[in-house]
């Protein structure tokens, strides 16, 4: 079957660019959505770094950060500007209610394991 009028052509190749276009940024869209469910963001703690490494927040609104240490050592959720210090022991998970006050991006570091690269950025927008 052959599409011989120029304007459904055209629709149709519209349409087809519209659909591929769209797949690259569903993941992006999938991420801030999961990320922002209900305010809550999931931040593992490991072996010598962050995961995520850079946390955003929104400003003068509530998140909860459920942090999870999934690594062999203790570790610190250490934000001093925030003035945010919560330890884990390995395995060990902490629900920490935060509300910035401030925009800017902000230090986080592992108290323990800074010198070994367990660092991050809390960034509020």
């Amino acid at each position: 079957m052959s599409i011989k009028n120029p304007l459904i052509r055209l629709v149709c190749v519209f349409a087809v660019i519209m659909v591929l276009s769209s797949f690259g940024s569903l993941h992006g869209v999938a991420e801030t959505e999961a990320q922002n469910a209900n305010n809550e963001v999931v931040v593992e703690l490991n072996d010598d770094f962050f995961n995520p490494d850079v946390i955003t927040l929104p400003n003068e609104e509530t998140t909860i950060l459920l942090l999870q240490n999934k690594g062999m050592k203790e570790h610190t959720f250490t934000v001093k500007r925030l003035a945010i210090d919560v330890e884990l022991q390995p395995g060990e998970e902490k629900k920490i209610s935060i509300k910035p006050e401030k925009t800017g991006t902000y230090e986080l570091i592992c108290r323990y394991h800074e010198k070994e690269g367990m660092v991050g950025e809390v960034v509020v927008e």
